[in-house]
């Protein structure tokens, strides 16, 4: 007799026949008695073969398939059950019990996306083959399917069961599956004993939105839009994705899971404009190419690591060698007496030797030397540096370096919520599973420990290691140099401090973003940029404007508000905000063109502004001639950066202004660029001339700062898309299979501003045996 073998799928039957009746009938004997007579018919169906059968409430079919014994193969039966007539009203249910699971669901299979529902008539599942009949394939593995409804009207179906191929996946082979919402498909993958990790990469002509699951061999599967995200790592793919799976994550095996969204809404952007996909049951399905590529072991990774240590370790030995011929050079050592000091080998000089321990200094001699200076410079057509280097050496050094101890307070209140906060997301990456939480490269991300992106945040070392290199190149050139000199540049090092250690922060805040990039924590990667491109500007009037300077709470109040204007541009770049920048920038520009023009004299006031209109009408009605500017080689430079600003101001309104941060940056950058030019023609042009040293640093500077820009431009995420749209841009690794374009960025743009470093630390060296009142400011 077959009810008593059907005994579970048999009552589980009788309960679903009751869901559309008003009250259960119990007997006090406690025997159930159905609403309405149900009569199963058992059948003994075969593989490959499709059952097209007609049911209502009062009949039901139980198909009884053979055993299939040998799991080694990895074949699972693949069910397929299709109807024209049902409905959602009377559902077509189906129940397939196996020996230690039983799967259920029914037709229409009814998807709730985002923004609608969608039924579907036809569907496939793979049956779930647990870890035990896996490692054990021994045995019978029977499985009996009943499919019921509760309409009172015939619903005609058409059942089939394969055993699906191609199940177990092997490394290097390419595999390729069709999937539809009601579709899903999964596959096996165990480790093997010489293979500690894998990368999977999908590929697929179709942008339909999909997700991609990877679970532990147990069962259920969970292979569905709405139950998909239940268990295991996941996330969302369009045409491209990838994910690497370790042996420690998964040491049983794991199934590949992949499951087409009944919509695109969870992969396609606001801000992307094209075609909608057809979202018709009839065409609604994806191809999917995938592949499983054995990734790198132990070894490989200290081998990369390695070969990048030693290649900034080699700067350093360099730097060394040099810095000791340079000791010992006879050129070297014949410069004045006022200017530099000689270090012989094995003297250490303190820097801080100059300056009393007492900190406190005659604010009343430096505050009147000020007050000399300014009257002095308003009186003078023509300054030189001498004009403006007036105040107390050592009130302006210890001024100077304020900005060393103010940015390092800075960087520790800035540093220590971040760290908490980048880790905390990747805490809770390795427990949700939800890989969309964080922007990475998928096809060159090595995991360590418990990071997901080991090499895009080890490669930040460059700038740590490269900040502390100028540091001591700076500590070196102040303990060489005396502070009581008349000649020469004024050597103030604090601003160079600052610059090296904001150098170092920028790697460390660097690889704290790249734990978890996101637009979210964007701004942790750009902020101390902000503050490099701002220090080397300052550092660059300070060279000629010693005594006029900005203070170092000035300087970062200033950055604060830069900082503040970035989070206002990221979390809301409405239309007002982009007007109201735009005109501060280009106001910004033109004040600061005036000070430059004017060498620090020019006010921001009404009356200067008064002042500045009657000259400039008075001038006009005098006729042309004495409208000639009285510096006109700093006008046409003048003009030429703000027009340069201007250009910058009409590509924000031409883009999609998507990218407020960046934009940023770019304005910083450039500007510095700019002031950097302005400066080295300026000195040109003054009859001075560039050393051999400083003139390589250029060169250097430029051959890294264009290698670099094309790395960064060759972007492998992009942040501002959906995290399905910013895998399309997903690269494989570049160098020692273990870098990518945007691990070779951080290496190379360390360099570059390591050079650029080098560039304002050497630029005036011509000038050390110069009286500084023939040096002219600019």
């Amino acid at each position: 007799m077959l009810i008593p073998k059907y005994f579970p799928a048999y009552l589980f039957l009788h309960i679903l026949a009751a869901e559309h009746v008003n009250a259960w009938d119990w007997s006090l004997t406690g025997i159930y008695e159905p609403p309405f007579p149900i009569k199963p018919i058992p059948l003994f169906a075969n593989y490959c073969q499709v059952y097209t059968m007609e049911i209502n409430k009062t009949v039901s079919y139980l198909f009884e398939y053979p055993n299939y014994k040998d799991v080694s193969d990895l074949e699972p039966p693949r069910v397929t059950i299709s109807s024209t007539s049902a409905d959602e009203s009377y559902p077509i249910i189906i129940v397939v019990q196996q020996r230690r699971s039983v799967l259920s669901w029914k037709l229409p299979l009814t998807i709730q996306s985002k923004q609608n529902s969608y039924a579907y008539h036809r569907t496939s599942r793979t049956l779930c083959t647990d870890l035990e009949d896996v490692q054990n394939p021994e045995g019978e593995h029977e499985m009996v399917i009943s499919v019921s409804t509760s309409s009172p009207s015939n619903v005609n179906f058409s059942l089939e069961v394969v055993k699906q191929q191609n199940f177990s996946i092997k490394l290097e082979d390419e595999y390729e599956t069709v999937i539809t919402p009601s579709e899903p498909a999964f596959f096996l993958y165990n480790f093997s004993e010489n293979v500690s990790s894998v990368l999977l990469e999908i590929d697929s002509p179709d942008k339909t939105c999909m997700t991609l699951s990877i679970q532990n061999i147990s069962c259920p599967v969970f292979d569905l839009e709405h139950t998909i995200q239940y268990r295991g790592d996941w996330e969302t793919v369009s045409s491209k994705g990838g994910i690497m799976l370790t042996r420690q994550d998964f040491p049983e095996g794991l199934y590949i899971v992949f499951d087409l969204h009944s919509d695109d809404s969870d992969c396609i952007s606001s801000t992307v404009d094209g075609p909608e996909v057809d979202v018709s049951e009839a065409d609604r399905k994806k191809v999917i190419r995938f592949k499983l590529n054995k990734n790198l072991n132990y070894e490989d990774y200290l081998f990369a690591s390695l070969a990048v240590l030693l290649s900034f370790s080699s700067v350093f030995i360099l730097s060394g060698l040099l810095l000791c011929c340079t000791r010992k050079s006879p050129e070297t050592v014949t410069v004045s007496e006022e200017s530099c000091t000689v270090i012989s080998a094995g003297e250490i000089i303190n820097p801080n030797d100059s300056v009393s321990a007492d900190s406190s200094l005659d604010e009343e001699e430096t505050d009147k030397s000020s007050k000399e200076s300014k009257e002095l410079v308003g009186t003078k057509t023509f300054l030189f540096v001498s004009d403006l280097s007036k105040k107390n050496p050592q009130a302006v050094q210890a001024k100077a370096r304020l900005y060393f101890w103010n940015l390092l307070t800075v960087a520790v209140f800035y540093s220590l919520p971040v760290v908490q906060l980048v880790f905390t997301y990747q805490k809770v990456l390795n427990m949700s599973g939800n890989q969309d939480m964080c922007y990475y490269n998928f096809l060159c991300s090595h995991r360590l420990l418990q990071i997901s992106d080991f090499n895009h945040v080890f490669t930040n070392i460059g700038y740590i290691l490269l900040g502390l290199l100028f540091i001591l190149l700076v500590y070196r050139k102040d303990a060489a140099c005396q502070l009581h000199s008349t000649k020469g540049i004024p050597h103030h090092f604090g601003l160079y401090y600052s610059m090296g250690t904001a150098l170092m922060m920028e790697g460390i805040l660097s690889a704290c973003y790249h734990i978890c990039p996101n637009h979210s924590n964007i701004q942790f990667d750009t902020s101390f940029m902000y503050i490099i491109a701002m220090l080397s500007m300052l550092k660059i009037y300070q060279n000629r404007h010693s005594d006029i300077n900005a203070s170092a709470y000035t300087t970062y109040l200033v950055l604060a508000c830069v900082i503040f204007i970035g989070m206002c541009g990221i979390l809301n770049g409405s239309f007002i905000f982009y007007v109201v920048f735009t005109a501060l920038h280009i106001i910004t520009c033109f004040f600061l063109s005036l000070q430059i023009y004017y060498m620090g004299r020019w006010k921001l006031g009404f009356h200067s502004f008064k002042r500045t209109i009657i000259e400039f009408f008075t001038n006009l009605r005098a006729g042309l001639r004495h409208c000639k500017p009285m510096y006109p080689n700093r006008m046409v430079l003048l003009i030429l950066g703000n027009a340069c600003n201007w250009g910058l101001a009409v590509h924000l309104w031409m883009s999609n202004r998507s990218n407020f941060a960046t934009y940023l940056l770019i304005i910083f950058m450039a500007n510095l660029i700019l002031y950097l030019t302005f400066y080295i023609t300026m000195k040109l042009l003054s009859g001075e001339r560039i050393l051999l040293q400083p003139f390589l640093y250029i060169i250097f500077a430029v051959i890294f700062w264009g290698a670099s820009g094309y790395f960064f431009m060759s972007r492998s995420t992009n942040w501002q898309l959906t995290p399905a749209e910013s895998r399309t841009y997903n690269k494989s690794c570049m160098l020692l299979k273990f870098y990518d374009n945007h691990d070779i960025w951080h290496l190379i743009s360390a360099g570059s501003m390591f050079f650029s470093f080098m560039v304002l630390l050497t630029l005036d060296d011509d000038l050390k045996d110069k009286e500084r009142k023939l040096i002219p400011v600019f």
